[in-house]
Parts: C-alpha cells; structure tokens; sequence
C-alpha cells in the first residue's frame, strides 16, 4: 500500500512527492510550533527544562541521521547492482555476437542478426521512462530468446560438438543476464525503511517546532532550509529507488557501445 501511495505520485517526476513531503514537515513543525508556544504562555519554563528539551530534540535528529544514512546506504547498492547488471548483459551480448558469427552455417548468420536485434530490446529496456513499458519489453525478451535458442538448437542436433557447446554456455550467460538486469531493476529498498524515515523526520521536526516555540524565537529562514534539506534527503532515497523516474538512471552506454560495435567487430 505504501509503495503504491508512493507510485501514485509519482507517475511522471519527483515533484509531487516533494510538495507533499515538504508540506507534511511544514504541518508537523506549525503544529510543535503551535503546542510549544501555547505551553510557554501557559507557564515559565525553567532553564533545566529547556535544556532537556534541547536534548531531546537532539536525540530525534540523531537517529533520524542514523536512518537516513543506513536508507540512502540501501538505495545506492540497489543502483549499484542495476549499473553492475547493465555492463554485464552488455559484454555477454558481444560474447554470444561475435561466437554467432563464428558459426560457419547459415544459422550463424541469422543468430547474429537476432541478438543485434535482442541487443536493442535490452536497451530499450534499461532506457524506458515508465514501468508501463516493461511488460512489453520483457515479452519482446522472451520471444527473442525463444527464437534464438531455436535456431543454436538446430545447429546443435547436427553439431554436438565442444565448439557448439560452448556457444550454448554464451547464450545462456545472456539469457541468465537478462533475468538478473530484470530483478535488478525490480529490487527496491524495504517498504518500511522510507516510511520510518518520513514518520522520524515528521516528529523530529514537530519536536523542533515545540522546542523554538517554548524559546519564543521563530527562525523562519533557517526552519525553511532545514524542511527543504529533510525533503531533499528523502527525494535523493526516492531517486536512487526508482530507475524509471528522477535525474539519477542507470547510464546505459555499455549497451550503447556494444550495439555500435556490432559494424566494428570482426565477424568471422
């Protein structure tokens, strides 16, 4: 349910979760603000409690560093997987193109011709902007791979030699890779962890209010930079999170070169 609350706004940019969330922090630190100013008319804090208060505050902004490192450090070896995977399937697709024209019969040809054709469907795949083009892209996968393994299969039945067999291992690299970019892509970091950061930075920052408004003194610039640094925070998980979405994506240039380096490659 969280995760489709989080989807919901973010069919096309980042920018509706950052109203949202800046706006939530904003609420959370009014209200703090509100409660710490009616306690200070009501009666005089004395310096210890003040203290304490301070303290307190410290503690939640802590812990919600603690939690935010420990997310974002989760989000980034999420993005660092899905980079991994992408020079992967790019160099296991130059390793079953250039073994495909190393076949002598006509079926090499014709392999080749397909896993340049698989190569751009992966690419389109890693590139696409929306998660509702993956199906498409993942079935257009699926049928490349089945007719690409029906024409090796073909050659294999009339050539079961140690040479055939290992252009079979070439193929199922790239077909395993395939999976492994497709799950890669998929793994996000736990639902729970974001929603315990939002629900930390909430308090945190209501917990600030009520401490600025027991003081009687009401920073608004720097209260205004802290909300935009905690949203920013929060956006940069989100980012890293999802590849389809934001500014940071998965460079796709392993793909890219390989698919220019189809003309370059030698092919015999």
């Amino acid at each position: 349910m969280i995760d489709q609350f989080f989807d919901s706004l973010l069919q096309a940019s980042l920018m509706p979760l950052a109203i949202v969330i800046f706006l939530l922090l904003w609420l959370a630190g009014e209200i703090g603000f509100r409660i710490g100013d009616w306690s200070e008319k009501r009666r005089v804090h004395p310096e210890r409690e003040l203290s304490g208060i301070g303290t307190v505050t410290a503690g939640m902004f802590a812990l919600l560093a603690f939690t935010l490192g420990l997310t974002i450090s989760i989000a980034q070896s999420r993005y660092e997987a899905r980079r991994e995977m992408v020079v992967l399937e790019a160099n296991t697709i130059g390793t079953a193109w250039l073994r495909a024209h190393a076949i002598a019969a006509a079926e090499g040809a014709v392999i080749a011709s397909r896993i340049e054709d698989y190569a751009k469907v992966r690419l389109d795949y890693v590139t696409t902007p929306s998660a509702a083009g993956e199906p498409a892209l993942i079935a257009r996968t699926s049928a490349l791979q089945q007719e690409i393994w029906q024409h090796l299969k073909l050659l294999v039945q009339r050539e079961p030699t140690p040479v055939t067999a290992s252009r079979i291992a070439a193929l199922n690299d790239v077909f395993d890779a395939a999976l492994s970019n497709r799950f890669a892509f998929d793994s996000r970091t736990p639902a729970h962890l974001p929603l315990m950061l939002l629900v930390g930075a909430i308090l945190a920052i209501g917990a600030l209010g009520f401490q600025i408004g027991v003081s009687g003194h009401r920073p608004l610039m720097l209260m205004a930079l802290m909300l935009m640094m905690c949203t920013g925070g929060l956006l940069l998980i989100t980012d890293l999170n999802r590849p389809r979405i934001g500014m940071i994506r998965v460079n796709p240039a392993p793909l890219v070169w390989t698919i220019e380096g189809f003309d370059a490659m030698p092919r015999s």
